[in-house]
């Protein structure tokens, strides 16, 4: 378990590898990472160590698998993941299959990806050269994400040094900022969560869907229907806000919204100076489920991310897209789950996928109307 008193970070790369190639300054990446350790640990805010900082020098031969378990766990367990990408996956696992660096990543990722970090100290080969089957693999899963920290590729040691000291820096900011966000919740029998709680049903929903129009960046008395034009990768994409103001398993509550997409070929106006959409979200003032979301959708093929948010489902065939965001119980709440979703669509690079089928729904809505 991270310790509570300190933050963790792990940095990861390979060992042995030289850092710049061809060059007469060239170290080992496994000494610069000690060198970091040391430097990162010396950090003393108020005259106290803030920083614990894992490294793993155990690259050898015997106890493998022991090793690779321990990568994995603190991959996982750590607070803030640094990952040096210099295009070479690692030592591989007993099969083969993929590399130490590359499991090491995917399993902090797919632990948070807010937390994951790389800094590019990736150097090509010439042109056609080739590559172990398990650096390509990691090459090709990096490039998907897309999420380079530092993009521009360093290419020597002060340089790296200082791009991991802005990366630590810069995360630990992010990772206070969070917290705050977190702690500013509150609980839902005291404050404003007890207020919208004595609210009826009609001033709850007016509550829930200022909320999170304002999240949206939209005040609601600028956007009376309900729709808010959101710059996603830069393309105007409408958004359709609803509530449903009690619990998802209250048939009175859950049919004020019921399938919001049904009535798209009613938008086709405010869609037309528009890229794309409509993208519906909907605030739900207690939890939602998979099931539930697909039962607003209305049929099962469809893919379905549960996040800390709430539920994104998407129909990739008509592609509808609706967002339920889960324990709208406040004002906070409201604005931290959207947020949160807006933070997860840039993390995990899924914006350009919800553009692409806002692009593709607008189409869809444009052929309907005309029906």
């Amino acid at each position: 378990m991270a310790t509570a008193s300190k933050i963790k970070i792990m940095i990861s790369s390979r060992c042995k590898d030289k850092f710049p190639l061809d060059t007469k300054e060239a170290k080992d990446l496994s000494a610069i990472r000690a060198k970091l350790k040391e430097e990162i640990e010396a950090v003393r805010v108020f005259e106290r160590s803030i920083y614990q900082v894992w490294i793993n020098e155990r690259e050898v031969e015997d106890a493998r698998q022991q090793a690779w378990n321990q990568c994995m766990d603190q991959a996982g367990d750590c607070d803030v993941f640094i990952a040096l990408f210099n295009g070479s996956a690692g030592w591989p696992d007993k099969n083969g299959t993929i590399g130490i660096c590359h499991a090491e990543f995917m399993t902090a990722y797919n632990a948070a990806p807010g937390k994951v970090f790389i800094v590019n100290i990736h150097e090509p080969k010439a042109k056609g050269a080739p590559g172990e089957k398990t650096d390509i693999l990691f090459q090709d899963y990096i490039e998907r994400l897309r999420c380079f920290d530092t993009r521009v590729a360093v290419n020597d040691e002060p340089g790296l040094l200082d791009a991991v000291r802005r990366t630590v820096s810069e995360s630990t900011v992010k990772l206070v900022q969070r917290g705050v966000r977190d702690a500013s919740r509150g609980t839902n029998y005291v404050g404003p969560a007890l207020v919208w709680s004595r609210l009826n049903y009609k001033d709850r929903i007016d509550k829930m869907r200022g909320a999170a129009l304002a999240a949206l960046g939209q005040p609601k008395a600028a956007a009376p229907d309900n729709l808010i034009k959101l710059p996603i990768t830069g393309k105007p994409i409408l958004f359709v806000v609803n509530a449903i103001p009690d619990a998802m398993s209250v048939p009175a509550a859950r049919e004020l919204v019921g399938q919001p997409h049904l009535a798209d070929h009613t938008l086709q106006r405010p869609l037309a100076k528009l890229q794309g959409g409509p993208v519906h979200l909907v605030a739900c003032h207690k939890s939602v489920t998979e099931a539930q979301a697909i039962r607003m959708l209305g049929f099962p093929n469809a893919t379905v991310v549960s996040g800390p948010f709430g539920i994104y489902v998407v129909d990739t065939v008509q592609s509808i897209q609706l967002l339920l965001v889960a324990q709208c119980r406040d004002e906070m709440t409201t604005r931290l789950g959207v947020q949160r979703f807006l933070e997860w669509l840039d993390e995990s690079n899924q914006d350009t996928k919800l553009v692409q089928h806002a692009v593709k729904r607008k189409l869809v809505v444009a052929a309907l109307a005309s029906s």
